[in-house]
């Protein structure tokens, strides 16, 4: 790829995950199946915990949060977000381009979750998004992502 190519490629995937954030925080389930491969892994063991490994409460529930397959990702974070008011933001993209089809990136992120009374903050988080990416069909997608913390706050 030349230089011109390889800063399209980085675009599209810096809006591929602002898409992501926008179709989670707006509930826009069909949309989110469009981020990830079919073959692609979530790994959400740190959503909960800063290591992935609460030792109780509900910090220990993200501890077996790992996904396989676009469908099932897509139903795991609906079922997550649900209907609590959630913001997500993303920040600081790291992309590499490694082939015409393949890149790895690391995302700065920020979320916060707000209970169904949109009052109570039950959950606010920050971190990173360690990520591949595959180019399907002439477009970007997530083929793996992971969570990691360096803070986060269970209300």
């Amino acid at each position: 790829m030349d230089a011109a190519e390889t800063l399209l490629a980085i675009e599209q995937i810096k809006q591929l995950k602002g898409r992501y954030f926008r179709f989670m925080d707006t509930k826009d389930w069909a949309g989110l199946r469009t981020i990830f491969c079919d073959d692609a892994t979530f790994d959400a063991r740190a959503s909960l915990s800063l290591d992935g490994a609460g030792e109780g409460g509900r910090a220990a529930e993200s501890n077996d949060w790992v996904y396989e397959g676009g469908d099932t990702i897509a139903a795991f974070i609906k079922g997550a977000a649900g209907a609590s008011r959630t913001c997500h933001h993303g920040h600081c993209h790291e992309v590499e381009i490694l082939s015409d089809t393949e890149a790895k990136g690391v995302i700065a992120m920020e979320d916060q979750i707000f209970a169904e009374d949109d009052v109570t903050l039950t959950l606010h988080g920050i971190g990173h998004y360690h990520e591949t990416y595959r180019k399907v069909d002439g477009q970007w997608r997530i083929h793996t992502s992971r969570i990691t913390r360096l803070h986060v706050s269970l209300g």
